[in-house]
């Protein structure tokens, strides 16, 4: 079966017009679960992406043209739903190559990046630090317009996949 990678653009309009929104986040210490915080602010349009899972049989150059496209399309920012690696390894050099592809995909964005874990970026605790030694936090939230994003670790356990669980944390 072929995955096709798909970019959801989500549009909403506010009436805040003529002032320039700022996102508010929790004071994280260390490395950042996001590239940046300067978003292309548009007080009469808020526009983010969506970049869904790019696992499982990705086809190379799909994931790199999604990028252009969202360059294109200029919204305030880009999430994750998880996924962005194919992961499932100890295997520390293997890790290392994933996330450097994944990231010179990410370093062609136009507009912050705001990462979320999945089961094939989060599955033992190697994989688990090595996130952390790169991204920090695997679960957190910030405000933008008033609209809470809330961006949680659904493998906090380990389960793999369909298996995921959010701790009480």
């Amino acid at each position: 079966m072929k995955k096709l990678f798909s970019i959801a653009l989500l549009i909403a309009t506010f009436t805040a017009i003529g002032q320039q929104a700022t996102v508010k986040i929790e004071s994280i210490t260390g490395p950042k679960p996001y590239t940046s915080l300067d978003l292309n602010n548009n007080p009469k349009n808020f526009q983010f992406a969506i970049v869904t899972d790019r696992t499982g049989g990705h086809r190379p150059g799909v994931f790199l043209d999604g990028v252009k496209k969202l360059n294109l399309l200029q919204p305030e920012f880009v999430m994750s739903v998880g996924d962005l690696i194919e992961g499932y390894t100890t295997n520390e050099e293997r890790l290392d190559r994933e996330w450097e592809e994944f990231n010179g995909f990410i370093d062609q964005l136009q507009m912050p990046f705001f990462y979320v874990p999945g089961n094939h970026d989060i599955t033992n605790k190697v994989m688990e630090d090595k996130w952390k030694e790169l991204y920090g936090k695997t679960y957190y939230s910030f405000v933008y317009q008033d609209v809470l994003f809330m961006c949680l670790n659904s493998e906090d356990n380990y389960r793999g996949s369909g298996r995921g669980t959010i701790g009480k944390e």
